[in-house]
């Protein structure tokens, strides 16, 4: 039986150190301004980039990570009265999925899910590390479906709807977040989450001071 895989995390490009927290599966490289994935026991380059905030709020600025993938999608309806209803809705462009590690989203209301609800167009800012990337991009992907399908399922039931999308451009995205302590509201549309929904909000202050 082969040991454990050790993986330097030292930039492939640049040989610099590599910045990230325990549990995460993509770790930065401050030098070249890029985030790289430990895919099968080796990094890969991803397109990486940080948010422009659209909200000044008070509080440190901290960066945490979502995963953007713009998509085309093919539907099929057996009800023609529900696919009428449907084509209504505006086309979602861009799916975000959560990148980072937090507690019971179901309740404190997944960010992934509320942009892409809101068709949020990110704009790129001087870039800054995101932390705490705990979800890689595959295990991402299985989220781009269910959360078209919760979104059309709000105004129309999708019973008898068979969806699929392919995902053809993706970008990592370090989404502004102000910390005011108890509570951490990110800098784009006001979401506000308890510093404990985070499970990592230590490691975040520690590594992500900005």
């Amino acid at each position: 039986m082969s040991g454990p895989l050790i993986l330097p995390l030292r930039c492939p490009r640049c040989a610099g150190p590599l910045g990230g927290l325990p549990q995460d599966v993509v770790f930065w490289c401050a030098g070249c301004r890029i985030p790289l994935e430990v895919v099968q026991g080796r990094l890969v380059e991803r397109r990486g980039c940080t948010a422009k905030a659209t909200l000044d709020l008070p509080g440190i600025r901290r960066h945490l990570p979502l995963w953007a993938m713009r998509v085309g999608v093919v539907s099929q309806w057996d009800d023609p009265e529900r696919e009428a209803n449907a084509r209504q809705l505006p086309p979602a462009e861009w799916v975000y999925v959560t990148a980072f590690d937090l507690h019971n989203p179901s309740y404190f209301g997944d960010p992934g899910l509320i942009f892409t609800q809101k068709r949020i167009q990110l704009e790129p800012a001087a870039t800054t590390p995101a932390m705490g990337c705990t979800r890689s991009l595959e295990e991402a992907k299985t989220f781009v479906e269910p959360h078209l399908l919760t979104i059309i399922d709000r105004r129309v039931d999708v019973t008898g709807l068979t969806l699929s999308a392919v995902v053809q451009e993706v970008i990592l995205w370090g989404v502004p977040f102000a910390d005011q302590g108890e509570m951490l509201q990110d800098c784009i549309v006001g979401l506000k989450y308890p510093a404990a929904a985070l499970n990592d909000v230590g490691a975040l202050r520690t590594g992500d001071a900005a």
